[in-house]
């Protein structure tokens, strides 16, 4: 038994050389197939086989490569802090969610206007709103900290969470709208080439991280943070049905019907989550709140 547990693990687990190898020939094999149309040759089937061997072997190995560079990034003094300081983190994050959001609006509102499209000049203020609205909670983060009196702070934080769920709810009146032209002008999206892929993969994973990070600030006890994890969802869902509107241009059947059937079905759900959200956090805001006078008096 032990024999083959070793045999196991060695193939599993091959030399380092081996691996880069394999992964070149099986690259280069399956490009050749494809150009040459050998999908179905005996040469073909060699080669799907050693890509699959060379897609396990890699697989094997990812953790042991994320630790690999998990140690040196700990071992570097600027990202060991970065790694080790939660608030760091998040102060980082919201910047970097305020500069996309800022950076995404400019650009739309520049090609609406070059364009003269009402779509993308929805899309534009819709983005511009977020920006404002993550601009406040950058500020509270920062003058939070100024603020002596914990209670005073908690209060104020609290509040600005609340703020961030009326505007959202706000927010989605406008969305209503741009899901309203969407059907009935079948506005859309095109990207060139490959980037629908490209987009497709960053979209669902900004969806993926907004789930998972509101899932882990679903506490109250960081307001400021978990309304910002609020926005970054909102913004994921809208990013959602951009993608769809892509997808339906670019491998849809092009009849006009399905394409608007698709897009009020996906954009209502959009507007009831966004409507939910909302409401859930003033509800919740005002709950913390009460709480807050109550234990404090």
């Amino acid at each position: 038994m032990e024999k083959w547990k070793k045999i196991g693990l060695q193939l599993l687990f091959p030399h380092w050389l081996l691996v880069i190898l394999l992964v070149f020939i099986s690259t280069v094999a399956l490009i050749h197939i494809f150009l040459n149309g050998l999908t179905m040759s005996i040469i073909g089937y060699i080669s799907y086989v050693v890509s699959f061997y060379a897609l396990v072997i890699v697989v094997a190995r990812i953790p042991c490569i994320i630790k690999y560079f998990k140690s040196g990034l700990y071992a570097n003094k600027y990202s060991n802090r970065y790694l080790t300081d939660a608030e760091l983190r998040n102060k980082i994050s919201m910047y970097r969610g305020f500069a996309i959001n800022a950076v995404y609006s400019i650009l739309k509102l520049s090609a609406s206007i070059y364009y003269k499209s009402i779509w993308l000049g929805g899309i534009a203020i819709y983005y511009i709103v977020v920006s404002v609205m993550r601009l406040w909670l950058l500020y509270r983060a920062q003058f939070g900290r100024k603020l002596d009196d914990s209670k005073e702070q908690r209060r104020k934080d609290i509040k600005s969470y609340r703020l961030c769920g009326y505007m959202t709810f706000l927010l989605n009146i406008a969305v209503s709208g741009l899901v309203v032209q969407l059907i009935w002008r079948n506005e859309t999206y095109s990207y060139p080439g490959f980037m629908i892929y490209a987009m497709a993969a960053y979209v669902f994973y900004r969806v993926i991280v907004a789930v998972i990070d509101m899932a882990k600030y679903r506490k109250m006890n960081a307001p400021v943070l978990s309304a910002a994890k609020m926005l970054s969802f909102a913004c994921a869902l809208m990013s959602l049905l951009a993608l769809q509107t892509a997808m339906l241009t670019e491998f849809g059947t092009g009849e006009m019907m399905f394409n608007q059937i698709m897009n009020s079905l996906t954009g209502t759900v959009v507007c009831l989550l966004i409507f939910m959200m909302a409401i859930w956090m003033i509800k919740r805001a005002n709950k913390e709140l009460r709480l807050l006078e109550e234990n404090h008096g």
